[in-house]
C-alpha cells in the first residue's frame, strides 16, 4: 500500500524553490505525465500565486507556468533589483546610521 502523500500548496509566500523541489519530486514519484503535472501544479496554486492562472493562454504548458511563477515569485530577478536598490540608497537629511559590517554589492 502506498503511503499517503501530502500535496503542498503555494500562495506566493515562502520559498518558491522549495515548493518546486517538493513538487517535482512528487511528480516523479507518482509518474505523472505532462498533463498530470500541469493540472496538479495549477491546483496547488492559491491566493496571489493562483491569480497567475487567470490570464494563461490555452496552450501554456508546465514549463511556461514554472517560468511565469519564477518571474513573479522567484529570487533570481529580485536579487538584482535589491542590489540596484542598495547601490542607489541614500540617507535622509539628519538620519545618521551607525556603521556595522561592510555590505558587498558586487
Amino acid at each position: 500500500m502506498c503511503p499517503l502523500l501530502k500535496f503542498q500548496t503555494f500562495d506566493g509566500t515562502g520559498s518558491l524553490d522549495t515548493f518546486f523541489n517538493k513538487f517535482h519530486r512528487m511528480a516523479k514519484y507518482l509518474c505523472w505525465d505532462e498533463e498530470d503535472e500541469f493540472n496538479h501544479l495549477c491546483a496547488s496554486l492559491e491566493g496571489v500565486a493562483g491569480q497567475v492562472l487567470w490570464d494563461l493562454d490555452p496552450w501554456v504548458n508546465t514549463q511556461d507556468l514554472v517560468r511565469l511563477l519564477q518571474t513573479r515569485f522567484g529570487t533570481e530577478l529580485h536579487a538584482e533589483r535589491f542590489k540596484a536598490e542598495l547601490r542607489t540608497r541614500r540617507r535622509a537629511p539628519g538620519n545618521h546610521y551607525k556603521p556595522c559590517t561592510k555590505i558587498s554589492v558586487d
